[in-house]
């Protein structure tokens, strides 16, 4: 994936959730990439949780895998609380 303006934002549609997105913001630090992760509400895309940075990713696609994992962690483990 090819991005020339950073930050960069990404959002994910949440299974289940009518008002609420995962949103994934990427950075460029020098020769790597930073990405916040975080779930926001959808209409005014105000943070509603903070789910986790991730730093020194070397390639753009592996920032959104890795950050999509990460989302997908969080989410399942705070159902299971």
């Amino acid at each position: 994936m090819k991005i020339n303006e950073f930050p960069a934002e990404f959002f994910v549609k949440l299974e289940g959730q009518d008002f609420l997105l995962g949103r994934l913001c990427i950075n460029k630090m020098n020769s790597s990439f930073w990405v916040e992760i975080d779930i926001v509400q959808k209409e005014s895309k105000k943070i509603w949780a903070h789910v986790s940075d991730l730093y020194g990713i070397n390639e753009i696609d592996e920032a959104i895998d890795r950050s999509v994992q990460a989302l997908a962690d969080y989410l399942r483990d705070s159902s299971n609380k």
